[in-house]
């Protein structure tokens, strides 16, 4: 602090410091600094606009049901679940999987159109491959097994199953709601080697069991192992029965050898 010739000091006022505007007058001037602002701009107002513009919304009449016969479109969009979802955020194989819970849609392909907010699915039915009749009446089978309540027109030709207490229900299944996949997949490989055997019937003492086409004598078949040698034993039974050597209204066909009885 310096001092006067009296003696006494005094302080020098103080200065403030140069502020170096340099770096934020380059900044300002910088091309890439507005381009970003520019980009983080739109895509903010972009943004509002998807978020806030009904027109991204989905609702029933954006939605199109294809392949339908006996299902309602209206009972799918329930199924669906996606009244009111902002159509960037539907996820198009969770809604595929949804609409598969549905036991009568057998596959479901979901097409979303996001642009024009638009989603179009193609339906493909369950078609039954079998009806199994028992004392709650007349269900479609599907091929894994699943017993259905009839819906539309039953197609016809179908290989028929009788069981009136539903003894082929699958033992993990209430009584009636599902057939055994095994018994099944035994009267399908029955009835493709011998046609015109259906109806077929099922009791759990002998498994399926059918009369032979045109002729008085029942087949005790049981279950579809060894196909090829029940059907040698079915046809030794026949030639025996024919030439008299034996005399019978039943042939078991379950064992090594077949049984006339």
């Amino acid at each position: 602090m310096p001092s006067l010739p009296d003696g006494r000091r005094v302080a020098l006022p103080q200065t403030l410091p140069r502020l170096d505007l340099h770096p934020l007058w380059a900044m300002l001037r910088s091309r890439l600094l507005w381009i970003l602002l520019t980009v983080l701009i739109v895509v903010g107002g972009l943004t509002a606009w998807v978020a806030l513009d009904e027109r991204w919304y989905v609702y029933r009449e954006d939605v199109h049901f294809n392949g339908l016969s006996y299902l309602s479109a209206d009972e799918l969009w329930q199924a669906a679940a996606i009244d009111g979802w902002q159509i960037f955020w539907i996820d198009g194989e969770a809604v595929r999987q949804r609409l598969l819970q549905n036991p009568y849609v057998a596959d479901a392909q979901v097409h979303i159109t996001a642009l024009l907010t638009k989603i179009t699915v193609d339906i493909t039915e369950v078609r039954p491959v079998a009806l199994w009749e028992t004392d709650a009446g007349i269900r479609w089978l599907r091929d894994d097994g699943l017993a259905l309540e009839p819906r539309g027109a039953t197609p016809p030709g179908l290989l028929q199953i009788y069981d009136p207490p539903a003894e082929a229900t699958l033992p993990s299944a209430a009584r009636g709601a599902a057939i055994d996949p095994a018994v099944l997949a035994s009267a399908q490989a029955l009835a493709n080697r011998l046609p015109g055997v259906t109806p077929l019937r099922y009791n759990a003492l002998v498994g399926l069991n059918f009369r032979l086409p045109d002729q008085p004598y029942w087949v005790y078949w049981g279950d579809g192992e060894d196909v090829e040698k029940k059907l040698a034993n079915l046809a030794a039974a026949e030639t025996l029965l024919q030439s008299g050597e034996v005399e019978g209204a039943v042939i078991d066909v379950r064992f090594e050898r077949p049984y006339i009885k």
